[in-house]
C-alpha cells in the first residue's frame, strides 16, 4: 500500500448517474421523502435495471447516460473501458460532481471507494465534506480510499479529522495514509502529533511519520528512512525509498544514487520519483514545467505518471503543451494525460 502521493493507481493508502441530488428524496412512493442511503439506493437500482438491455450485453453510453447510471457501471466495466468511462465522467464534470458526492455519503462500498477517487482525481475542493463523511465509514476500504483522496486534495479543511484518524482509527493503513496527508499540508504544528510515530511499533508507520516530518520540514528522521530502505518488507521499502524524496539533506541523494546504480537495486522507479520531487522542489512553476517535460516522456511509467500528476496540479498553459505532448505519444500514459487535459480545461 502506497501512503505517499504515489501514481494514480498505486493503492489506497493510493485515481455513476443528474437526476438532481436534490430530486433524490422525491423517489418515495405514495409521496413519502426518502432520504440519504435509501434514497440512493432505490434510484441506481431502478437505473441499473433501465439501463440494463436485453441479454446483458451492452453498456451505457458513457458520453449521454443518466449521470447516476455511470456510478453503476463502474462496478462491471471491464478493465480497458475504465479509462474511456473516467475520461466521460471528467468530461462531465458539472453534472457529475453532485452525483459522485451523494455516492460517497450513501452508495454501497464500491460506489463510496469510486467516488472518492473520482472526486481526487478531478481536484473536486467541494467535494471535501463528502470525502471526510466516508472516512467514517464502517468498511476499512472505504476508509482507505477516502484517507487517500484527502491526501491527494490536501485541503487545509480536512486536516481536524485526519488529525483524528492519526490518533484514533484502528487500520494502520488509514493512519499510515492519513500521517502522510497531514505532512502534504505542510502545517508546521503537526509536527508534535506526527513525531512520537517515528518510534511506533510498526516499520511502515515509522516509515510514513518521518516522511511525513521532512514534509514539515523535520528530517530527524532520515537515518531511519535510509536503513528502511535495505528492509526485507517491500513495502516498507518502497515508502523509504520514495520519502527520501521529501529529504534535502545531501544523505538522502546519496542513497537514491546508490539504489540506481546498484543493479540489484529494489523500486528503481520509485528512487527515480524521489530524485524528481528533490530536483523540483523550491524550484518556480516555469522551471518545474522545463524538467517534468522531460520526466513525463521518458522511460519509466511510474515517473511518467507521476509527473502527469504534478503537471495537473501546476496547471499552467506550459504544462497543458506538456500534457498534449504525453498525449500524443500513444503510451499507455496517454490516456491519463488526456484525462487531465479534460480536468484543467486545455482541451484540445
Amino acid at each position: 500500500m502506497a501512503e505517499f502521493p504515489l501514481p494514480q493507481g498505486e493503492g489506497e493508502g493510493e485515481g455513476i448517474e443528474c437526476l438532481c441530488i436534490h430530486c433524490l428524496g422525491k423517489a418515495g412512493m405514495g409521496g413519502t421523502r426518502m432520504t440519504g442511503r435509501a434514497a440512493w439506493l432505490t434510484l441506481v437500482g431502478l437505473l441499473a435495471l433501465v439501463s440494463q438491455p436485453a441479454g446483458g450485453q451492452a453498456r451505457p453510453d458513457y458520453r449521454t447516460a443518466d449521470p447516476r447510471a455511470l456510478v453503476e457501471a463502474w462496478k462491471t466495466v471491464p478493465r480497458d473501458e475504465q479509462g474511456a468511462l473516467a475520461a466521460a465522467i471528467v468530461a462531465r464534470r458539472a453534472e457529475m460532481l453532485p452525483v459522485l458526492w451523494d455516492a460517497a455519503r450513501f452508495g454501497d462500498t464500491p460506489e463510496k471507494m469510486f467516488a472518492c477517487g473520482m472526486i481526487a482525481e478531478m481536484r473536486d475542493h467541494d467535494g471535501v465534506d463528502a470525502v471526510i463523511a466516508a472516512t467514517a465509514d464502517a468498511e476499512v476500504r472505504v476508509r482507505r480510499r477516502a484517507a487517500t483522496a484527502l491526501r491527494m486534495l490536501a485541503d487545509r479543511r480536512a486536516g481536524a479529522r485526519l488529525r483524528e484518524l492519526v490518533r484514533k482509527d484502528s487500520d494502520l493503513g488509514v493512519v499510515k495514509t492519513a500521517l502522510a496527508a497531514l505532512g502534504r499540508l505542510g502545517m508546521a504544528g503537526d509536527v508534535r502529533l506526527i513525531a512520537p510515530l517515528v518510534g511506533h511499533a510498526d516499520a511502515g508507520v515509522r516509515v510514513v511519520a518521518a516522511g511525513a516530518l521532512a514534509m514539515l520540514g523535520d528530517e530527524r528522521g532520515l537515518a531511519l528512512e535510509v536503513q528502511a530502505t535495505t528492509s526485507a518488507d517491500p513495502g516498507v521499502q518502497k515508502s523509504a525509498t520514495y520519502a527520501l524524496g521529501f529529504f534535502k539533506a545531501a544523505a538522502a541523494g546519496d542513497r537514491l544514487q546508490a539504489i540506481l546504480a546498484d543493479p540489484q537495486g529494489a523500486w528503481k522507479s520509485y528512487a527515480l520519483v524521489a530524485q524528481a520531487e528533490r530536483s523540483l522542489a523550491g524550484k518556480p512553476a516555469a522551471t518545474q514545467v522545463v524538467l517534468l517535460d522531460g520526466l513525463a516522456n521518458g522511460r519509466s511509467r511510474t515517473l511518467a505518471e507521476w509527473s502527469v500528476d504534478r503537471l495537473t496540479d501546476l496547471g499552467t498553459a506550459d504544462a497543458a503543451d506538456v500534457l498534449r505532448r504525453v498525449r500524443d505519444r500513444r503510451t499507455p500514459v496517454g490516456p491519463l494525460a488526456e484525462r487531465r487535459l479534460l480536468l484543467i480545461g486545455a482541451q484540445p
